[in-house]
């Protein structure tokens, strides 16, 4: 990764996940006031210690009652996108 930018605007894109930290990442953090997705991951981006993945799969937030209802019904559905296994 060469940079780090929260919420880039991307085309076709979408900046959502997670993240998975050593618990070093404490060290990075210097205050109450430290805002993560700014100083430490910029840090961690320019000593080449943060990475991403791109996924290229089905995505669909769940971030309200109405996705979680619509997520729902496509399970229910027995054809869910997401579900790539037999």
């Amino acid at each position: 990764m060469l940079n780090f930018a929260e919420k880039p605007q991307l085309d076709g894109w979408a900046s959502a996940g997670f993240f998975v930290f050593n618990r070093r990442i404490f060290d990075y953090l210097t205050d109450d006031d430290c805002i993560l997705e700014r100083e430490p991951l910029e840090r961690l981006t320019r000593e080449g210690q943060l990475a991403a993945y791109r996924h290229v799969g089905f995505f669909y937030a769940m971030d309200t009652y109405r996705e979680y209802k619509y997520l729902n019904e496509l399970w229910a559905s027995g054809r869910p996108p997401w579900r790539v296994w037999e």
